[in-house]
């Protein structure tokens, strides 16, 4: 996972980018990552478990990003996951 202190927004085009891995945790055999899409808005968020979507967040800011995804992720160490 790369640390970032500051994200750098892409320019709107109309389309949403992947843009990374903010975090991966494995459980058994599953996978589960948090990836960090362009948003016309900002920045998406959106958790997959073996590739299925099971949580998506928008944010407008960059704070917001981090602590959703540090939340998301302490969640799922909570449960498991490492």
């Amino acid at each position: 996972m790369p640390i970032m202190n500051v994200l750098q927004r892409e320019l709107w085009h109309g389309q949403p980018k992947e843009l990374d891995d903010l975090f991966r945790l494995t459980k058994g055999k599953r996978t589960a990552r948090c990836a960090l899409w362009s948003h016309w808005a900002g920045w998406e968020l959106k958790l997959l478990v073996d590739e299925e979507m099971t949580q998506t967040q928008v944010c407008r800011a960059e704070d917001e990003v981090f602590s959703t995804w540090e939340s998301w992720k302490a969640k799922m160490i909570e449960k498991g996951w490492r």
